[in-house]
């Protein structure tokens, strides 16, 4: 499938916030929109974005009909996921292609949100941003994760090689490889099989992260995903973390760490691997693009985005 690039957006322009998945606060949703209004954005917030069903935000076809409804508003330049948390997967059989097809723009989220993403890539071909939402940014982010979040919303050119700072990282296989870029959220994206958004990793480089998985649920979820073929397809993987994975071991019980895990199941493939890629659930989390062609060098630590997420208006 082509893919659709949507338009970038710029200070001015107005972004329509859902929240097709967990509910969320409205003091966290103004606190997390804030960096949003200095920088000069508009916001239009969806019929049920502080919505509440439980954990829950509304029913099902309420949050559907909300991201679809901002897709189609001609007065809204993109779409902003408001969290994650649990409910994306239970919107997909009330989404229209079309909708996306004939609007397109770009949906910003991450987390839970991996499962719109790859719907989007998969059923639409539309580029979308794995990026920091409103709940992400009631804490604060470092200045050079941001930097890199504007660009990708803002500025329609490759974002070039990433991280542009130097973060720790581990070489699992050394060597470099290009691909279009997949992955997302591990537990979402092991959840995918089967479905009508399920992965699809051939020739792609695929970037994983996670937060409060012990390390048998990692393990199982990397399993799944190896039974399913979908290691042996793709051209490179770039973990971040299994993020606040100690609390959940118990002090003197028995486990491997997830660096052992990771290396039980990338360490013998041929593709180039590494593992500290920041991005996720962690303090300074990058913005990387759903879809576009990367280049991974696992040796540097490094990920080049070569094209483009965006075009110009």
């Amino acid at each position: 499938m082509d893919l659709i690039r949507p338009k970038a957006i710029e200070p001015g322009m107005t972004l329509g916030v859902v929240s097709p998945s967990s509910a969320i606060e409205a003091d966290d949703l103004e606190k997390g929109l804030t960096p949003f209004y200095q920088r000069g954005y508009k916001i239009v917030l969806g019929e049920y974005a502080l919505a509440r069903r439980g954990y829950l935000a509304g029913t099902d076809e309420q949050r559907a009909r909300d991201l679809m409804a901002m897709f189609a508003r001609e007065d809204v330049d993109a779409v902003l996921c408001s969290r994650g948390g649990y409910g994306a997967a239970r919107l997909i059989p009330y989404l229209d292609p079309a909708v996306f097809r004939n609007h397109p723009k770009l949906l910003i989220g991450y987390s839970d949100i991996t499962v719109l993403h790859l719907w989007l890539l998969r059923h639409v071909g539309l580029v979308g941003l794995y990026a920091p939402m409103p709940i992400t940014m009631t804490r604060h982010i470092p200045d050079h994760a941001m930097e890199v979040f504007w660009r990708a919303l803002e500025v329609p050119e490759p974002l070039g090689e990433l991280p542009p700072w130097d973060a720790p990282y581990r070489t699992i296989v050394p060597g470099e490889a290009q691909g279009r870029l997949t992955g997302g959220c591990l537990c979402l994206v092991a959840d995918s099989i089967g479905t009508p958004y399920e992965i699809d990793t051939r020739d792609a480089i695929v970037v994983l992260e996670d937060v409060d998985e012990p390390p048998y649920r990692l393990d199982a979820m990397l399993n799944h995903l190896a039974l399913a073929g979908k290691w042996a397809v793709c051209r490179g993987i770039a973990f971040s973390e299994d993020t606040r994975w100690e609390q959940h071991v118990k002090e003197g019980e028995p486990t491997l760490t997830p660096d052992e895990v990771l290396d039980d199941y990338f360490g013998t493939l041929p593709q180039p691997s590494m593992a500290g890629f920041p991005f996720g659930h962690i303090t300074d989390p990058l913005t990387l693009p759903y879809g576009v062609l990367a280049e991974l060098d696992t040796e540097r630590g490094k990920l080049t985005i070569l094209e483009s997420a965006t075009v110009r208006r």
